[in-house]
């Protein structure tokens, strides 16, 4: 961050996880000056003038804005969505919002290559919008972060359950797609700081329960996405860029070589140090949790070719 404040532009705030995510912000203990940029400009002013009525329990400021704010924005979050459908997938969302997105893009494909900030991906599918966004950007690819920590924060909540334990002590990891091809690594499990191995049928319960978690969800055919959740990791991110401490957390950050993937971002161990860089951790991968890393990353290229180019309307 360049700044005391951090300056938190949030594209998609009249929807609602970046509405969830002003809030959460607002209500920190770190200083934040939050710009929300929405389509649907009666939403955003709705939003503002409750969310105003919170700024006195924190430190932060609210207000709407423009694109003429993403020049000089520490973190860009990008949240703006097409309407959620609980009979949708997340792939059933990427041609919509390839054409909510693109007008935004545009504008941050136009950021210098030398931009100090961070744009965080969290519209779905999250993987290849980010792999996208990050082909045409200038700036570096450790600085596009597609939020793929939900799958993370479920994989924790389901050993706890099959373990009897708090999931406030259980840290896990799920890499790749943000969705069905996505990889629990069963051996980097750990509770209290030690490493956990979960017999054959708990690790069939967790993977059952991952895999089975949004079908659960759609099936209450409510018209609601994960605010909650996905607000409350998007601002553990940006607290994590803000300090000078080290935080680790999952974001699809485009591959250049590493577990030798190429040009696409999928779900990563992702550590932040005190420069403030996102690096991917390197973990060692059995070959069966290699093989399904690869497919993951083939199936989000192959979604990615399809979203076109981002300068051409």
């Amino acid at each position: 961050m360049v700044s005391t404040t951090a300056k938190v532009t949030i594209i998609g705030g009249s929807g609602g996880v970046g509405s969830a995510l002003a809030y959460t912000l607002l209500t920190a203990a770190e200083p934040y000056d939050i710009i929300l940029l929405g389509q649907r400009s009666q939403t955003v002013e709705c939003h503002l003038m409750d969310l105003e009525g919170v700024a006195p329990f924190g430190a932060s400021t609210v207000r709407s804005g423009g694109l003429d704010d993403l020049a000089d924005s520490n973190v860009i979050v990008i949240t703006a969505s097409i309407p959620f459908l609980p009979s949708a997938s997340r792939a059933d969302f990427l041609s919509g919002n390839i054409e909510v997105l693109r007008p935004y893009f545009r504008a941050l494909a136009e950021l210098p290559s030398d931009w100090d900030g961070y744009i965080m991906v969290v519209t779905n599918p999250v993987d290849p919008l980010s792999t996208w966004l990050s082909h045409w950007a200038r700036i570096d690819r450790h600085r596009i972060l597609g939020y793929s920590w939900n799958d993370s924060l479920r994989l924790r909540v389901a050993v706890a359950r099959v373990l009897g334990v708090n999931a406030a002590r259980v840290v896990g990891w799920v890499i790749g797609e943000h969705g069905d091809t996505c990889v629990p690594l069963f051996d980097n499990i750990s509770v209290d700081g030690n490493p956990v191995q979960l017999s054959s049928e708990q690790q069939h319960a967790v993977v059952l329960e991952l895999q089975s978690w949004y079908r659960r969800w759609t099936a209450l055919r409510v018209s609601r996405t994960t605010a909650w959740t996905t607000a409350s990791g998007v601002a553990a991110m940006i607290r994590g860029l803000a300090r000078s401490t080290t935080s680790h957390w999952c974001a699809a950050v485009r591959l250049d070589g590493e577990y030798d993937i190429d040009g696409v971002a999928v779900g990563m161990p992702i550590s932040i140090n005190a420069d403030r860089v996102p690096r991917i951790r390197s973990l060692e991968l059995a070959p069966p949790e290699i093989e399904a890393l690869h497919r993951s990353a083939d199936l989000v290229r192959h979604r990615a070719d399809q979203c076109g180019e981002v300068l051409v309307a």
